[in-house]
């Protein structure tokens, strides 16, 4: 009896999370919004790129294949996903967040652009997202940091990174 409910409680984990990978979402600040929500306190947040459009993801395969991305962040023995190294979400090791602002998306045809103002613990954060719709929902084409600390494009540093040898 225990063999068997735990059984199908694994089974309702992995249907959740094929359904967690599987949403589409209608319009661009659904997809932001639910992407948020996962940073709440007592949220999972899953892997982000699970939100990335087919362009970003061959980014980062090939930023993965060019040795861009380190693990460098990952503690000895436990290398994570290149994706799970940096968040460009929440490009901050843990999460408090107040003030947390969606904008209205701006869409022109299948592209879209969304700022997100937010506060984590006391840092600032200003990104703005873009957005393109693919296979019938919305997905992150890519993440602009903007704020007073930090300054980058995603697909850029992950292209050139301008720090590698």
């Amino acid at each position: 009896m225990r063999a068997a409910k735990r059984l199908a409680l694994a089974g309702l984990v992995l249907f959740q999370h094929g359904v967690a990978q599987a949403a589409e979402y209608s319009d661009p600040k659904a997809l932001v919004s639910a992407i948020y929500a996962e940073y709440q306190p007592g949220a999972v947040a899953s892997d982000p790129a699970n939100y990335y459009s087919a362009r970003l993801k061959t980014i980062f395969d090939n930023a993965r294949q060019n040795k861009v991305l380190s693990d460098d962040d990952a503690k000895p023995g436990e290398a994570k996903p290149a994706e799970q190294a940096f968040n460009p979400f929440l490009p901050d090791f843990s999460a408090l967040l107040f003030d947390m602002s969606i904008g209205e998306p701006v869409v022109i045809g299948d592209r879209a652009l969304i700022n997100v103002s937010y506060h984590n613990f006391d840092h600032p954060r200003l990104l703005s997202i873009a957005a393109v719709r693919e296979d019938g929902g919305w997905k992150v084409d890519d993440v602009a940091s903007l704020g007073d600390e930090d300054h980058w494009l995603l697909s850029w540093a992950l292209i050139y990174d301008p720090l590698r040898n």
